[in-house]
């Protein structure tokens, strides 16, 4: 278990999902939370993964990662794969 086995483009349509869910539904889904469920990582390599995301200009955040959104250039990673 370890963040290496998450890639940026999981984190990324790991956060365009959870905004799509949050957006057409009350549903309230957490993008760490979603990739958790996708890959059985614990949710600590998940918001690790999130973080190198960030780093790499994937994700940009406010208070909280898990509450960010996607850059540019993760939208265009997240629609081109």
């Amino acid at each position: 278990m370890a963040r290496k086995d998450i890639s940026d483009l999981q984190v990324c349509q790991a956060y365009k999902k959870a905004k799509e869910v949050r957006e057409t539904t009350e549903e309230v889904v957490w993008p760490d939370e979603l990739l958790a469920n996708w890959t059985g990582e614990p949710m600590r390599v998940c918001e690790r993964a999130a973080e190198r995301a960030a780093e790499r200009g994937y994700l940009d955040y406010g208070t909280a990662l898990y509450m960010g959104w996607l850059t540019d250039k993760g939208k265009e990673m997240a629609d081109n794969q």
